[in-house]
């Protein structure tokens, strides 16, 4: 008797947990894109780091694009979006999308006067960029600059014909 009356409990918590587990994944996996977006662009952080605290980082990943698209041209702005786009990317091992976001973020903190742009970025940036494997890190730098060289040399060679046609 004693026995049934445990499996019973232990059944019927499982089912709690379930409906428990079940319910969370709803409730964040339902969470839909907005349709507008303040322009404040302290409310846009704001969002995105709500969206992340709630582990929804497809949202908050929209609010940064966002925020890119409408306030980009400020380099305070462009420099903590990019980071933390960067930022989310690690924490998905997403290598191949972070590595050249925080090369940029650290080239540019190499190009500007000090005290020009927040320090911490500078700082974070390099934190999550020793996170990726030195392997990893290298090969992706590679495979960008060869994409570039192609770009390059795709775009030399249309400027030649271009070149060629108004000569005839």
């Amino acid at each position: 008797m004693k026995d049934s009356k445990f499996i019973g409990k232990k059944i019927v918590t499982l089912a709690f947990a379930s409906v428990f587990v079940l319910s969370s994944f709803i409730a964040t996996s339902c969470t839909s894109i907005p349709e507008t977006v303040p322009d404040d662009p302290h409310q846009i952080v704001q969002l995105a780091q709500n969206a992340t605290d709630h582990g929804n980082t497809k949202l908050a990943r929209f609010y940064y694009e966002q925020l890119l698209e409408k306030h980009g041209n400020e380099a305070d702005i462009y420099i903590e979006a990019n980071y933390e786009l960067a930022h989310l990317d690690i924490k998905a091992k997403k290598y191949a999308d972070a590595v050249p976001r925080l090369d940029q973020i650290l080239y540019i903190y190499d190009n500007v006067a000090p005290g020009v742009l927040p320090g911490k970025f500078k700082k974070l940036a390099a934190i999550d960029l020793a996170k990726v494997p030195e392997a990893e890190a290298a090969r992706i730098r590679a495979e960008k600059e060869a994409a570039e060289k192609e770009a390059a040399q795709k775009q030399a060679g249309s400027q030649s014909d271009d070149q060629s046609e108004i000569q005839e």
